[in-house]
């Protein structure tokens, strides 16, 4: 992972100064299998220090990534190799723990996903991201705002996976129009009881999981409903974007 300044584009002709992973926002998802070991190797091109943590993961004490308690910051020019055994399997997430409530909310940030080796998880014809933000030139989902935001697409009756993220300072109940979440996994975890809802709340840095069975044909609202946060005077923007189910 290379952690470096970069511009990026929130919504189209809206640059904003980002801090990326690999010059993307979020960084790159990175999928790892519960109990294969992994190294990573994080190089920091910035003008300041930095560090990665890898949030869910039970790591050594060591890998941790709180700068001035598990390790010294990474500094400008420096490198740090991450060394742990993926565990507990599900999304969880990678992000800086240095000065995080700049460096995180303007893009150094991804998705880790473990393979699960021990525990079932419900069957899935498509597996999708949905990472929230509110800090990188608005409110966007997956690095982007409305009109940008990605558009996600089933065929009718596909069970469709999933995976919300929120790296914000806020918390945003994220609502689709038309269809059901059944939701099955809180923080990696599977849950004692699954649980259906059409509006879920994303607290800050947690993960949730949910399967949305594709069984109703339209072009479908997919958006927060904290609602400056997704519509104003003059339409949609922000944290909004659509299921078209075919």
């Amino acid at each position: 992972l290379t952690a470096a300044p970069t511009r990026w584009e929130v919504t189209p002709g809206q640059w904003e100064d980002a801090l990326a992973y690999n010059g993307m926002v979020p960084g790159p998802t990175l999928r790892v299998v519960e109990g294969e070991p992994v190294r990573v190797v994080l190089h920091n091109h910035l003008d300041q220090s930095t560090s990665v943590h890898w949030h869910g993961q039970r790591v050594p004490n060591a890998m941790d990534g709180v700068t001035f308690m598990t390790q010294d910051p990474v500094p400008p020019g420096g490198s740090f190799v991450y060394e742990f055994t993926p565990g507990p399997s599900g999304t969880h997430m990678y992000h800086s723990h240095h000065n995080s409530a700049e460096q995180v909310t303007k893009g150094l940030a991804g998705a880790l996903l473990v393979e699960a080796r021990s525990v079932p998880e419900p069957p899935a014809d498509r597996d999708y991201l949905f990472v929230l933000n509110d800090g990188l030139g608005g409110f966007t989902i997956n690095g982007k705002g409305f009109p940008a935001t990605p558009a996600y697409t089933a065929r009718r009756g596909e069970r469709v996976r999933f995976r919300f993220l929120n790296y914000g300072a806020l918390a945003h109940p994220i609502h689709l129009h038309g269809l059901t979440f059944e939701v099955f996994a809180r923080d990696g975890y599977l849950l004692p009881q699954p649980f259906r809802c059409d509006t879920l709340t994303i607290a800050p840095f947690e993960r949730w999981d949910a399967i949305v069975v594709a069984d109703n044909p339209g072009a479908w609202a997919f958006h927060c409903h904290v609602l400056s946060h997704a519509e104003g005077p003059h339409g949609m923007f922000g944290m909004f974007s659509a299921l078209y189910v075919d």
